[in-house]
């Protein structure tokens, strides 16, 4: 064991709880080794996210990493040389970047200050950086397996390595608060709760769901569908209520808006149904999985990862909602198999996606490129 600790600095491309990577980063700071390692984390403004690190007592400060352009060149050199001056004076051992953004300006001090910087890629989306920042990291963290066919360029796989998402297990505890979401939104006893955590925007699909349910209501009229998630698309907001209109279904579906804490959600859902069409690895996926629910998710990014098919749930194919809907009526149909799939659905995030397992597995790689035994 090492006698002295390092300091890590992370970056973060927002100063709120954004989406699941900003709640990742704040959950490794949060566990990690704080005998072995000291963390400090820099944000580009104020937030939610500043405010509940400081809670923990965990070292901030703010630094806008302005837009890589010509026009900004004056402002991109002041900021790298208050990262520069930052780095030397909180003796920076390790660098944990989060963004393209971040990482391209990290990366060129970490070259001079000969620190290893880990690029943790939690989007799919290939950059139109992405070859420079390749090589201006020490070590690739992947949120899912599918991530690598953002770099298919590179041969070599020796720099990446794929740690998946954690969550907080005692979070999402079976039977937790049962009952008090049915009242709260008026769902009768007997109506089954599909649930989807995440923002309303045309990504996530969720027109796609409140189709699949509007075909399916013939054959299933007991149903209850919660949309759990900001609306960051009004117009797209309005079209998803204009389709459950349409579909007849308005009266047996809420949209909740954010909800702080999600797990409150879920010990009254039935089902987890994520209809995306675009996703890394969704934390929202195996937070339902912590919880023990079964789940049916879209072939999107790491989505297929998390579930095994036909044991803790299902995989269909992105915006196909007659095979939506019907993996959610065979699940309806069949409360045995919902039970035994949300016991596997458990047991697989009890065994691949602890928050523990995932800061042991980043502490490695910092180990790793720092040469600790």
């Amino acid at each position: 064991m090492s006698s002295r600790s390092y300091n890590i600095l992370y970056l973060s491309s927002f100063g709120d709880f954004r989406g699941g990577g900003q709640v990742s980063l704040f959950h490794l700071v949060r566990n990690m080794d704080n005998l072995l390692f000291h963390p400090h984390v820099i944000l580009p403004s104020t937030g939610t996210m500043a405010i509940k690190l400081q809670e923990q007592n965990i070292d901030i400060s703010f630094l806008n990493f302005v837009k890589i352009s010509p026009k900004n060149i004056f402002k991109s050199l002041i900021l790298l040389n208050n990262l520069f001056k930052l780095i030397g004076k909180q003796k920076i051992d390790l660098i944990h970047t989060d963004g393209p953004r971040n990482t391209f300006y990290a990366g060129l001090v970490a070259k001079i200050k000969k620190v290893p910087l880990v690029f943790h890629v939690r989007a799919p989306n290939k950059d139109r950086y992405d070859r420079i920042l390749y090589r201006l990291s020490s070590k690739i963290i992947l949120v899912a397996d599918a991530l690598r066919s953002r770099f298919d360029w590179v041969n070599n796989s020796r720099k990446f390595i794929t740690i998946y998402n954690g969550i907080d297990l005692s979070e999402f505890v079976k039977g937790k608060k049962m009952g008090s979401i049915r009242e709260e939104y008026k769902i009768g006893n007997e109506d089954l709760v599909i649930t989807f955590t995440g923002r309303i925007e045309r990504l996530k699909g969720q027109k796609y769901l409140i189709d699949a349910c509007g075909e399916m209501k013939e054959g299933l009229k007991n149903f209850y569908i919660l949309l759990v998630g900001k609306i960051s698309d009004s117009s797209y907001f309005e079209e998803c209520k204009q389709r459950a209109v349409e579909l007849g279904i308005q009266d047996k579906i809420t949209f909740t808006g954010h909800q702080k804490t999600v797990s409150d959600i879920l010990p009254d859902t039935d089902i987890f149904a994520s209809p995306s069409l675009f996703e890394a690895f969704p934390r929202s996926v195996i937070e339902a999985m912590g919880a023990g629910k079964p789940v049916i998710v879209t072939d999107v990014g790491g989505c297929p990862e998390a579930v095994e098919e036909g044991i803790s749930g299902f995989v269909v194919k992105a915006k196909n909602s007659t095979a939506l809907g019907d993996r959610i009526t065979q699940l309806a149909k069949d409360p045995k198999m919902r039970k035994r799939m949300g016991d596997s659905a458990r047991i697989r995030a009890e065994a691949m996606f602890r928050i523990e397992q995932n800061v042991r597995e980043t502490e490695r790689v910092y180990k790793d490129l720092l040469g600790i035994e």
